[in-house]
């Protein structure tokens, strides 16, 4: 662009090549690299967009090549506002799903109005720099999207040191899916963040307590690591908490009854947990829960009759507990229940007649129920009764599709 000493966006454009450069180390990315020639065309199709459920990428993002001779704002993946008369300021980096590798060049952060990074599904390694959030780095960074890279080490402590400074405004911090090690900082529950997601690392120690006193919270993603001691009852003071995920974890003791205060819960997952005792009265009467997730610990007790009141809950897992007892026929009042799995308990009886009925009417082909319905080997009697189970299970929690 030939550009004087003194332009505005000498500084930006800078810092975007220097970017370019140390994510391209070992290998180009998968779109947008620069034209193969000063003549040749700038269009690029860019990354993708990936799906919210699957993660495919499915919409492609359009945009010139980056270094060449267009503003770097029409370079693809950089979105850019009008910041005090024409000039083009970068506030947010959308480049997952491309390639990127190397380490993490934190010298992005010094431009000064970026608010949104988001690099996830890249190839990105080493350790996480500590100066993403230093006071010479942006003060504006709102979400960091960096899940599934291939960093490794500690989540450092200095990011939350600069950001208590107000050295950023983050309200978004997703490392899920890489390397990490360490524990996870206590520190995290005094920031204002929403959303937190550290799933599928392997992340050792309790569960800080500090991170269940942040009123802001809405999403805690903590699966899929090392992570030991119990869920504190603090997690009734996450008023605006709506999913919760602990799965895989070794978590244990039981499900306190304070969850019930968290009344804006969703989505909770605490599958394959050594978490026991009884499932509390309070998560069927204070909740609108659509997935419930208990399959795989030592829960015992009973299903509780108000289960029925549960009228929003899409989704029932509860396989391989110690639960016994029956299948409360209030479940019948569950009216949106398309997947019931209860199969490897201690229960008995029968899956309510009008259950199957209306479900299956209602649902057809997406109904799936799983429970002890397989015949006893000795007597010929199932533990289960069941109209409608797409698959029976026997005592050695062997199941098979009906």
């Amino acid at each position: 662009m030939q550009l004087e000493y003194d332009s505005p966006n000498l500084v930006q454009r800078f810092l975007l090549v220097l970017f370019y450069y140390q994510t391209t180390r070992y290998k180009p990315w998968k779109e947008s690299n620069p034209p193969a020639s000063p003549q040749g065309s700038a269009t690029a199709n860019f990354c993708y967009q990936p799906h919210p459920t699957t993660g495919e990428a499915t919409v492609q993002i359009w945009g010139d090549q980056w270094l060449s001779a267009s503003h770097e704002c029409k370079w693809a993946g950089i979105i850019c506002e009008a910041v005090e008369s024409e000039e083009r300021t970068v506030v947010e980096l959308r480049l997952y799903w491309n390639d990127l590798n190397g380490p993490l060049p934190w010298e992005i952060t010094r431009l000064p109005l970026l608010r949104f990074l988001r690099l996830n599904n890249n190839m990105l390694t080493g350790a996480l720099p500590t100066g993403l959030f230093s006071k010479k780095a942006g003060v504006a960074l709102e979400s960091l999207a960096l899940y599934s890279n291939q960093f490794s080490g500690t989540i450092p402590a200095e990011w939350v040191a600069s950001l208590l400074e107000g050295s950023g405004k983050l309200t978004l911090l997703t490392l899920n899916r890489n390397t990490l090690t360490g524990t996870i900082p206590s520190e995290l529950g005094l920031l204002s963040l929403n959303t937190i997601s550290l799933k599928d690392n392997s992340l050792t120690g309790s569960l800080p307590e500090e991170l269940f006193k942040q009123s802001s919270l809405q999403v805690l993603y903590l699966g899929r690591n090392d992570l030991t001691g119990t869920l504190p009852s603090e997690i009734g003071l996450l008023a605006n908490l709506e999913y919760l995920n602990l799965n895989f974890t070794q978590i244990s003791g039981t499900l306190p009854s304070e969850i019930g205060l968290a009344n804006q819960l969703v989505k909770l997952e605490l599958s394959n947990t050594n978490m026991q005792g009884t499932i509390p009265e309070e998560l069927y009467t204070g909740l609108y829960l659509r997935f419930l997730y208990l399959d795989g610990c030592n829960f015992t007790g009973t299903i509780s009759a108000s289960l029925g009141l549960l009228t929003n809950l899409e989704e029932l897992h509860l396989t391989n507990n110690n639960i016994h007892g029956t299948i409360p026929n209030e479940i019948v009042a569950v009216t949106k229940l398309e997947q019931l799995l209860v199969g490897g308990n201690d229960l008995s009886g029968t899956v309510p007649v009008s259950f199957c009925q209306t479900r299956y009417a209602e649902k057809g082909n997406s109904l799936k129920v799983v429970a002890d319905c397989l015949p006893n080997p000795e007597t010929g009697v199932p533990a289960i009764q069941c109209a409608c189970c797409t698959s029976c299970c026997n005592e050695a929690g062997l199941c098979f599709a009906t």
